[in-house]
Formats: C-alpha cells, sequence, structure tokens
C-alpha cells in the first residue's frame, strides 16, 4: 500500500534538518578543498569529451580509440561544455551535480525502506542519517569532486533500487526504472550486472501488476527496449568504430599476477565501507539461523524484512567482487564507490527494523571511523592531488615547446595531453594494449624497448629509460596513495622528462 498523504508530507523534524544541515557543510568542505584537484582519469573523459566536441570522434590525442569505460560521463561533459564554456569549469559543475544527485538519491531510498513500517518522522531522520555517513565517508570526500562518475554511478543504483521497491509499481515507474536499467553499463560498466538484476525485478513486477495482458505486452516491449537499446546501440558502434565492444582498459586494469585481488577487496572495503562487511556477515548469520528454525509469520527473516528490490543491491555487490576476482581486476576505490552506498544502506535499513539499539550503535561506530579514515587519509590525500595537478600542469607547459613531431611516452596521460596537446604514448595500456605484457617487466627494458618502437623521442619516469638519456626537465612531486600514516604524505618523488638519444638500439620484436 501506499502512504497517506500526511505521511507522504509530514514536514522534517529539526534533528532532521541538523543532519541535513552538518552533510551540506561537510560537502562544502570538501568541494572548497578538494577544488584544485582532478584525477588522472577525470582528465582522460575530458579529452575523450573535447574531440566529441569538437566533431573528432571518440578520440583522445586525435586517435579514434575506446579508452573511457563511461560514454555517458563523456556525452554529460560534452553537454556541460555546451552551456559552460571552460571545460575546467564544466567538469567541476558535472561533478558538483552528481554529487548532489548521489545524496538526494541516498534520501529518497533511505526514506522509502522505513517509511511504511516506522512512519515519516523516524524515516526522514534515519535517511538524513544516511546522508551524513555518506558525506564524512573518505571516499565520498576523495571522488565526489575529482571530475569522476563514481557518485553519480551509486546515485543511479539508490534510485533504481527505491523503484524496484515501490508498491504498487505504476506503468510509468516501471518504464522509469526500465530506463535506468538501460543508462547504467553505459555510466559504469559493472553496472551492466546491476542492470541485468534489475531488469528481472522489473520484469516479476510486471507479472504482478493488476493490468491487462494487452497492456502488460505494451510495458514489456517498452521495458525491454529501454534496457536493451542504449547499450545495444553503443556497442554497434563501438563495435563498428573499434572492432570491439570492450574497452581497451580491461586488460590495462588487470592486478599484477602475483597479487591477491580478493585481500586487496577486502582491504578497500574495510577502509571506506566497513559496515558493508560486518552487514553482510550479519545477514549470513541471520540467513542461516532463519532457515535452521521453524519461525512463526510473526518473526523477522530477512525475506520479510529486505523487499525484492533491496537484494539487486546486495546480489549486485557480491556479483562485481566475484567478477573482480575472476577477471583478476586491480579494484579501484572508485569502483566501490559506485555499488558500496546503496548496499549499506539496504543493510543498515534492515538492521534498524530488526536490531534498533544495536544498529544505532553499529552506525555510530560506522561514522566515527569513517571521520577518522577521512582525517588520517582522504584528506591529506586530496592536498597532495592538487599540488600533484599544480606540478602535471608545469609538465604539459613543458611539453608545448617540445617539437610537435617529437612524441612522448607517459604513463599518467591524462592531465598531460589534455593540457598540452602534444603527442603522447600511453605506457599503461589504457589506449594502447600493446604494453600491457611488460607492464611487469621490474627491469623496464622490454618496457622501454616497446616505448622505442612506437616512435617515442622523450620518457617522462623516475630514472634513465636508457643510457645516455638526458633530463629536460624534473619537478619534485608529493607522494599520492591511500596511507593511514599522516606522515605518509610528507614524503616525495621525482617527475623527470627525459630525452632519448638520438639514435636509441631496439631489441628485437
Amino acid at each position: 500500500m501506499e502512504s497517506s498523504p500526511a505521511t507522504r508530507f509530514t514536514s522534517p523534524s529539526k534533528f532532521t534538518w541538523l543532519l541535513l544541515g552538518l552533510s551540506l557543510l561537510c560537502v562544502t568542505v570538501w568541494f572548497v578543498h578538494a577544488l584544485g584537484y582532478w584525477e588522472d582519469d577525470a582528465w582522460i573523459h575530458l579529452e575523450f569529451a573535447r574531440s566529441v566536441s569538437r566533431g573528432l570522434g571518440f578520440s583522445f590525442n586525435g586517435h579514434i580509440v575506446y579508452g573511457d569505460t563511461s560514454p555517458l560521463w563523456v556525452w554529460l561533459l560534452v553537454a556541460t561544455h555546451a552551456l559552460i564554456p571552460s571545460w575546467m569549469a564544466a567538469g567541476k559543475t558535472l561533478s558538483v551535480l552528481g554529487a548532489l544527485f548521489a545524496l538526494t538519491a541516498v534520501f529518497l531510498l533511505s526514506h522509502s525502506l522505513l517509511k511504511d513500517r516506522l512512519g515519516a518522522a523516524q524515516a526522514q531522520t534515519f535517511a538524513a542519517t544516511m546522508v551524513l555517513l555518506l558525506a564524512v565517508n573518505p571516499y565520498f570526500g576523495y571522488w565526489a569532486f575529482s571530475g569522476m562518475e563514481a557518485l553519480t554511478g551509486a546515485g543511479l543504483a539508490c534510485v533504481g533500487v527505491t523503484i524496484a521497491n515501490r508498491r504498487p509499481l505504476k506503468p510509468v515507474w516501471l518504464l522509469l526504472g526500465a530506463a535506468v536499467a538501460g543508462a547504467a553499463p553505459l555510466l559504469r560498466p559493472e553496472m551492466g550486472f546491476f542492470s541485468i538484476l534489475l531488469g528481472l525485478v522489473l520484469a516479476w513486477r510486471l507479472v504482478q501488476m493488476r493490468a491487462g495482458l494487452v497492456q502488460k505486452f505494451g510495458l514489456l516491449s517498452a521495458g525491454i527496449v529501454l534496457i536493451a537499446a542504449p547499450f545495444g546501440l553503443w556497442a554497434r558502434y563501438a563495435l563498428h568504430t573499434f572492432g570491439s565492444v570492450l574497452p581497451t582498459t580491461n586488460a590495462a586494469k588487470r592486478a599484477s599476477p602475483d597479487s591477491s585481488v580478493l585481500a586487496h577487496l577486502a582491504a578497500n572495503y574495510t577502509l571506506g565501507f566497513p559496515l558493508v562487511l560486518v552487514g553482510l556477515l550479519l545477514l549470513t548469520l541471520w540467513i542461516l539461523a532463519s532457515s535452521r528454525e521453524r519461525t512463526s509469520t510473526q518473526t523477522a527473516t530477512p525475506w520479510s524484512v529486505l523487499p525484492l528490490g533491496s537484494w539487486v543491491a546486495i546480489v549486485w555487490t557480491l556479483t562485481n567482487c566475484f567478477f573482480y576476482v575472476v577477471n583478476h581486476t586491480y579494484v579501484q576505490t572508485r569502483y566501490i564507490v559506485v555499488n558500496a552506498p546503496v548496499t549499506m544502506i539496504v543493510l543498515l535499513a534492515a538492521a534498524r527494523l530488526v536490531w534498533p539499539r544495536a544498529s544505532t550503535v553499529l552506525i555510530g561506530t560506522g561514522f566515527v571511523f569513517a571521520c577518522a579514515i577521512s582525517g588520517l587519509a582522504a584528506w591529506p590525500s586530496v592536498s597532495n592531488r592538487v599540488l600533484l595537478n599544480r606540478d602535471y600542469k608545469a609538465l604539459a607547459q613543458e611539453l608545448r615547446s617540445l617539437p610537435a613531431d617529437a612524441p612522448v611516452a607517459h604513463y599518467s596521460i591524462g592531465e598531460a595531453t589534455f593540457l598540452s596537446e602534444h603527442p603522447i604514448i600511453d605506457t599503461g595500456g589504457i589506449l594502447l594494449p600493446g604494453i600491457v605484457p611488460y607492464l611487469d617487466d621490474v627491469e623496464d627494458t622490454r618496457r622501454v624497448q616497446w616505448m622505442i618502437r612506437q616512435g617515442a623521442q622523450y620518457v617522462v619516469t623516475t630514472r634513465p629509460p636508457v643510457a645516455g638519456s638526458t633530463i629536460v626537465w624534473q619537478q619534485t612531486v608529493p607522494a599520492v596513495g591511500w596511507f593511514i600514516d599522516p606522515r605518509r604524505y610528507r614524503d616525495t618523488d621525482s617527475l623527470i622528462l627525459w630525452k632519448l638519444p638520438s639514435r636509441t638500439a631496439v631489441a628485437p620484436r
């Protein structure tokens, strides 16, 4: 049953407004702190978007290549730039809109999970708490204004689960849910699993819908088109243009052979979303206990507490983790940001219904932990990224002074390429998969030989690429990464532009 108008439009309490005000303050502080920060992959988005806006197609540095896993974000950047001439301002604006969209979707999902069981007032307080819990999260602070699409993906997932849980599900909401499922894989590739799961739930809800056979057939047809057409059309374009429906980044994002993807995955969840791990553990124990006991109809079970749409989030998270392990993916923190918020919310909502006091302790502990990691790791990491962006801007200025026909081999290609527009040879495998077999070359010999075969005349690296190389430009840069010890952020590294000897020997292929 739908909530009554009185329930739906209950004015939020002062405490709810206080929580939302704190969230807004936190988001504002993160935005100001990250104003000069751009993730290198965000520069790659900008380069693709600029090429599209110039009529050069889906290209990077003048080369048509499937090196961007988020075509929808590229199109959104193009659309935003049509309104805001500055690419930097357009990108930051889109990031802000994406973060606000995610926080709004978090509130709506959290409220929808509890409003019919606890009433509007308690549901609003819980929803505002979830918004604050995400706003203080270290991964939110790091990624929200980095120019990346992860938070927008998280918001889209929250919207999809909210729609799937609606009762009754009216035709317009079913079609909107199908549209969400259709757009999701074009925003983040791992959201393809989400689209499949959401589509299955929407199909089941269509079967349950009180409607005539003709209407159901029409809704089914429209839903299939909305879900399948976006990716289908893009896949056809990708196959025709790039010769593959898989981006070149798939091979480049593999972890080293001797590393444990599962351990790295667990570490990333522990650092950013430990409540997801705790929640999944409690849910597993709860399912086992429910299956062993003959519970009465009055006893809460996972199947009675968690609505069908909420299981989409849980199964999706587990599916993603399974895929990362099987694919041996090097899991970055932003991959987790896409699915962790929605999973955390549905698990905490269930805990709030079944164990209200324990859930309060759990949320409070999660809040304190998130604030601690944000202060110890995320805040100084963003600070160093701002400084690193400044140093890469100086590198880009140096590249602009080089001969236009002298390619530069470089690993972090985004900012250097976008700002300099100088020919860059990608040594990370995102655009040129040929380097991938040599990425684990400890001595760098085969990797350097590959660069030379590609025509590199300059190389950006920390040590001489070959004997006889000369330093053209160098800069001391801050350490970047995730360190719990704040002192690690005072470490430095060297960013050096080397000129290769005029006659460099090339090893046979």
